[in-house]
């Protein structure tokens, strides 16, 4: 046995058991609050990472869910966490164990008040955190500051309760009010490193250098080192025998540091130590219909065939070039490879369609992902096209398609530069004219627009190709024109 009022042994206690409770508190906002909860909201949860220092669970949740349900999924993991925190505060604060006294303040620390700065942190724009999407699902950007005065305020009283609690377990102020102080005041330092750093980390504010993390962790581990040697050598008088219920037992501190032995080798095996390196876990395939939020930018091709009896087919390419920036994300981003959200592309191009053309009566004809086939975007190819072709129905008036005498001039126009439906910071990136040459005499392009060098477009028997790297260099407006050859 020895004394809890020691700072040695306390403060190996605390480190432990929060070390323990980190593991705890992010498993149970990650598995028991967001999984759990989109799960019960119809939707599931596909993959899951977390760390003692951060976590994120990749949810899809399903399409016409109110706004209520997003907002309960994502406060959900604060939510869940906060409360289990308190329950095992409130059950342990009463046991005789100094102990498990001891380990419920310190979860509760970590559940309910790293749970409220994380609360009040997370709403805005630098971190990002479980609130700041509550305030964009919400559209509401001065709830972020409500969340801020309301995450401190807590903070604060739940903070004040806690050491209150501490104290009484160190015998009172009136031991040795120096000395209970400082046991106070480590208490909340000695965590600081494994607390804040991670979280730093996550968010990128430390990813970016090594060399000022390991610093940053460092720093903070040696003003805690010597914070408990000026603790211990604090000059006083000898303090009598301490009496049985502020002795710990070392089965205790064994107890709070054993299962570390096993989350540690889980957590670096197979989760990864941090975001970027992260291996995570899939829990199931992801449904297709999150495809759309694996595509990073978008990449739109369109090519536009006329037939020799001027009929129309229009054939959209679509590609995304998401880039991935852990092994998570590359296994979750390479599930989509042989498999398409095939009603999300047909919606894009029946959206697209009606301000390309100025025409919205066509249907979709086939759908599929075309491994052959390429899609232009930011000056490369990306194979594996998804491919949306439409045909003009019956209604079509052709409005696109002019003609005068002979020839025939197909006008397109740049969805998201002319006259959007919504504005966009996007671009066509390609679009390709193709005309049939045959049966004899087939057709031949006699005009096209707009022309800007030898080199644009690309012009062959057959077709005409604009490529566009970028938006500025993207047209308003493209013509053809056509006639029987």
């Amino acid at each position: 046995m020895v004394d809890v009022r020691r700072p040695w042994p306390f403060a190996l206690f605390v480190l432990l058991a929060h070390v323990l409770s980190r593991f705890l508190g992010v498993g149970i906002h990650e598995f028991l609050g967001h999984a759990a909860v989109a799960t019960l909201l119809g939707g599931s949860a596909y993959g899951v990472y977390m760390s003692p220092g951060s976590g994120i669970t990749y949810v899809y949740l399903p399409p016409g869910l109110p706004v209520a349900g997003v907002v309960a999924m994502l406060a959900s993991g604060i939510a869940v966490e906060t409360a289990f925190g308190l329950a095992l505060w409130w059950f342990t604060r009463r046991s005789p164990s100094v102990g498990w006294r001891l380990f419920g303040i310190i979860v509760a620390s970590v559940c309910i008040v790293y749970s409220l700065v994380y609360m009040a942190s997370g709403a805005f724009e630098g971190f990002r955190g479980d609130t700041w999407a509550i305030v964009s699902t919400l559209q509401a950007p001065a709830l972020a500051s409500g969340f801020a005065a309301v995450g401190i305020l807590w903070t604060l009283l739940v903070g004040v309760f806690l050491s209150l609690d501490v104290v009484r377990i160190l015998g009172g102020p009136a031991k040795d009010l120096q000395r209970v102080s400082l046991m106070l005041v480590l208490f909340w330092l000695i965590p600081a490193p494994l607390a804040f750093l991670p979280g730093f980390s996550a968010f990128n504010a430390l990813e970016g250098s090594p060399v000022l993390y390991v610093a940053g962790f460092a720093t903070a581990l040696t003003a805690v080192a010597a914070l408990l040697l000026y603790v211990d050598l604090l000059p006083g008088r000898r303090e009598p025998e301490p009496a049985p219920e502020a002795r710990l037992s070392w089965r205790a501190i064994a107890a709070a540091g054993l299962p570390i032995l096993f989350l540690v080798p889980v957590w670096v095996g197979a989760f990864g130590v941090t975001q970027a390196t992260a291996t995570g876990v899939l829990l199931e395939t992801p449904p297709v219909q999150v495809e759309s939020a694996w595509l990073g930018e978008l990449g739109i091709n369109l090519e536009v065939v006329v037939h020799a009896d001027l009929n129309v087919t229009l054939f959209w390419r679509f590609r995304g070039t998401f880039s991935p920036t852990s092994p998570l994300e590359a296994r979750i981003a390479a599930s989509f490879d042989h498999r398409m959200d095939r009603d999300f592309y047909e919606r894009l191009a029946l959206t697209l369609v009606g301000d390309a053309t100025n025409e919205s009566s066509w249907f979709v004809s086939d759908s599929a992902i075309r491994p052959n086939e390429t899609v232009y975007v930011l000056g490369r190819d990306y194979p594996a096209a998804r491919v949306v072709r439409l045909e003009p129905s019956a209604t079509n008036r052709f409005s696109f398609l002019r003609r005068v005498g002979n020839d025939a001039t197909l006008t397109v126009h740049d969805p998201y530069l002319f006259e959007p439906t919504l504005p966009s910071e996007g671009w066509l990136d390609a679009l390709k004219v193709t005309w049939d040459t045959s049966p004899a005499p087939g057709l031949v392009a006699v005009r096209f627009a707009p022309v800007r060098s030898l080199e644009y477009p690309q012009v062959s028997t057959s077709f005409v190709l604009w490529e566009n790297p970028n938006r500025a260099s993207a047209a308003t407006t493209y013509q053809v024109t056509v006639r029987p050859g």
